[in-house]
């Protein structure tokens, strides 16, 4: 028979697929096991350790407290803080600062009297306490080990009385009595389960940190995100000194949160005002050009936005996107060419977010249109405009979730005009604190032409 040597599937012919795994290349010629087929289990009714309980029993349990790190980015992606027992997988291209990130936290849950196992799987003991020296960290309550077996870890976790336990990396944990290769899916999946399981009995809180693959995509962890509580990945490249680090599962707070680092010699710091870091280069004199303030979970940063219209010589112009949806585009220059006689349909459309973020929300439908008029009719917007809206198929622009926020961020950045719908004007003016800023309401996309011309 034939095995794979990744996830260790089974099959009475060779194929050059594994179907498990869905590997190239990897199914072995083995010597099958014609052992007798084992007698079916029966399961036992056994009673739980833990009676039912209702929400009037709450006297009896103890409230779930935030153990905040002191690093501002962190805690806002995580929620405002770790909680204790809690599961969190750390995501990420190699050399992008997941190790360098988990020192930190390390060192800052450790500082606060909490003992803290850091257990390296990628590298000895030595390199890691050089590591730590480089990033200046002192504290008493953090102890490193170097391990990858498996049996190791639960035995570390289990007898060391630890608050939180950061395993760098979970691939290279190794099963003994396993012939699977480490690294294969079944493998992480019992792994990630033995780990979790005892630190949730524990109440000892885990990072798993975690690799992707050449094609991009997640290896193996990807399949363990509904076994922890939080899962965090660095969204952008490593080829600034920025990096995008992205809550996409938080069981203990909201999601789609996003803390800005920037790596330096002494590790990562929080950039303090990610707005200005996205809105630094902006020309504003530039037709296209168009800043508008998203929203990133619970917290608004103002991103720029640059559209390019050129005349297209193919049958099919391109429509060129980066960190937006393409779908949106398109969709917008529709409305555009249909509704305000905008020709667009022989016209190339190239359309940008900068910073390396990715913008999904509805709110960037305005800017979108206002860009690409702007280039299409070489009219660049005034220097201290911003916008935000959602665009109809009809031409209609609609209202969006929490325009107050937006509005502040923009004014905090010294932006005196905001182009906004004509349904969010309302909520705008009712809050305090935002004046000395212009409101300019829209309902229709023919309004947005008379600001340009």
């Amino acid at each position: 028979m034939y095995k794979c040597k990744i996830c260790g599937a089974g099959s009475l012919k060779w194929v050059g697929r594994c179907p498990e795994c869905h590997s190239f290349n990897t199914m072995e010629e083995v010597l099958a096991d014609f052992s007798f087929p084992k007698k079916v289990v029966k399961f036992r009714k056994t009673p739980p350790a833990v009676s039912p309980a209702t929400v009037l029993d709450e006297q009896n349990f103890t409230p779930s407290t935030r153990i905040a790190t002191g690093i501002k980015e962190f805690d806002l992606s995580v929620g405002s803080g770790l909680v204790a027992g809690q599961s969190i997988l750390v995501g990420g291209e190699p050399g992008i600062g997941k190790s360098t990130l988990m020192l930190q936290v390390a060192e800052k849950v450790a500082s606060a009297g909490i003992k803290t196992l850091y257990i390296s799987t990628e590298e000895s003991l030595n390199q890691i306490i050089l590591r730590a020296k480089r990033l200046k960290i002192e504290a008493k309550t953090l102890f490193f080990q170097a391990l990858n077996d498996i049996n190791e870890v639960l035995y570390s976790i289990e007898n060391g009385n630890y608050g939180f336990v950061i395993i760098d990396s979970i691939q290279r944990i190794t099963i003994p009595q396993s012939d699977s290769a480490y690294g294969s899916i079944n493998g992480l999946r019992e792994i990630a389960h033995e780990i979790t399981s005892l630190c949730l009995k524990k109440n000892c809180g885990v990072f798993l940190v975690c690799h992707v693959t050449k094609e991009g995509g997640f290896a193996g962890p990807k399949t363990l995100e509904h076994i922890v509580d939080t899962v965090l990945y660095f969204d952008s490249s490593k080829r600034d000194s920025y990096r995008i680090l992205r809550c996409y599962k938080n069981r203990f707070g909201s999601t789609d949160e996003v803390g800005i680092y920037e790596m330096s010699e002494n590790g990562l710091k929080g950039v303090k005002n990610p707005s200005a870091y996205f809105t630094s280069e902006r020309q504003a004199d530039s037709p296209g050009s168009v800043v508008v303030p998203c929203l990133e979970g619970t917290r608004a940063m103002l991103v720029e936005v640059q559209a390019l219209v050129v005349p297209s010589y193919m049958p099919v112009p391109k429509r060129v996107c980066l960190g937006i949806d393409s779908g949106r585009v398109s969709i917008i220059s529709a409305v555009l060419e249909k509704k305000e006689g905008i020709k667009l349909s022989s016209k190339e459309i190239y359309v940008k977010i900068f910073g390396g973020i990715s913008v999904q929300e509805p709110a960037v439908d305005l800017p979108i249109a206002l860009s690409i008029t702007s280039s299409y009719m070489e009219k660049p917007l005034p220097p201290n405009f911003v916008a935000f809206g959602e665009v109809g198929l009809t031409g209609e622009v609609r209202g969006i979730i929490n325009p107050v926020a937006r509005i502040r961020e923009a004014l905090n950045l010294g932006f005196s005009d905001v182009l906004l719908p004509q349904s969010n004007v309302k909520d705008a003016k009712d809050v305090k604190g935002i004046s000395g800023i212009n409101l300019h309401p829209v309902s229709k996309l023919k309004k947005i032409i008379e600001y340009l011309v």
